[in-house]
């Protein structure tokens, strides 16, 4: 008679064991504020379920089942990659300088320059490294552990990149389905569908930025700066709503990071920084960048 052993199914399905957990445990926890509010008429805080999701439902997950699937050597591997900060400052320049200073020209272009006063403009993008280093630390560093590190990483092993890239962007999309959810379910289904064409090349852009350093890190915090700029994070408003207070612009970040996307992979081809089709293993800690 054969015996029920789990680690045996979630060596033979690695993935699938991820997304049932959080599909269910991790979904369950993001889910709460909003089942608060429409159930019970309770106003709950959005951001600590959002902590929690992250490190409960996708950092547990993706460590635990590289645990079992590749040993305490690939579970040592990914802490590596999520360590791995050891990069050329030009990647840091596109974290800390590019990604706002790009959201910030493109509202400008549209909306003209913000009315806020010099100060008021230093003061924002000082907070917006605040915001950075915060988001970083509270949900993207894990988040990117779990998609960049553990789902996007085997599918590119298995499919190459740019299949990476195109089946882990809309499950990346749909993981965020509870921030979608509007008044009605042709609103939500758009805003599901819009967001599934955007993630692709964002997933794509991170993928590349992972391929050529090895650094989990690194795409959490492009991920994390992008936030930061759009949403700001537990400690307040983000940069682009201190500089245009009401007017919603920090809906532009993500679509103007996917459009770099775009470009990165019309400029690799489609390679995504990796010169040819990579295995299973995860990526060393050091890749050359």
């Amino acid at each position: 008679m054969h015996t029920f052993q789990p680690a045996q199914i979630v060596r033979r399905f690695p993935l699938t064991a991820f997304f049932v957990w959080f599909f269910t445990v991790g979904q369950a926890i993001v889910f709460v504020p909003l089942l608060a509010r429409t159930v019970y008429g309770v106003m709950l805080p959005s951001s600590p379920f959002l902590v929690a999701g992250a490190f409960v439902g996708l950092l547990l997950p993706a460590v635990g089942v590289t645990w079992i699937t590749d040993g305490r050597a690939g579970a040592r591997a990914l802490f590596r990659r999520m360590l791995a900060f050891d990069v050329r400052p030009a990647w840091y320049a596109l974290v800390v300088v590019g990604v706002p200073l790009l959201s910030v020209a493109a509202v400008a272009a549209g909306a003209g320059w913000t009315t806020a006063s010099g100060p008021a403009v230093a003061w924002a993008f000082a907070l917006g490294l605040l915001h950075l280093v915060v988001v970083f630390a509270t949900v993207n560093w894990a988040e990117e552990a779990a998609w960049m590190g553990f789902v996007q990483a085997r599918l590119q092993g298995r499919h190459g990149p740019l299949r990476g890239a195109l089946l882990t962007g809309p499950v990346f999309a749909f993981g965020h389905i509870s921030q979608l959810i509007g008044d009605s379910v042709s609103a939500t289904l758009t805003l599901l569908a819009l967001m599934i064409v955007i993630c692709i090349p964002f997933r794509a852009l991170l993928g590349w930025i992972y391929n050529r350093t090895g650094s989990i890190a690194l795409a959490g915090l492009v991920h994390a700066s992008a936030n930061a700029t759009a949403a700001g994070s537990i400690v307040g408003a983000g940069l682009l709503d201190r500089l245009y207070p009401g007017a919603g612009h920090g809906g532009v970040v993500i679509p103007l990071l996917a459009v770099v996307g775009l470009v990165v992979l019309a400029a690799t081809r489609g390679r995504l920084g990796l010169a040819r089709r990579p295995s299973l293993t995860p990526l060393p800690a050091t890749v050359p960048s």
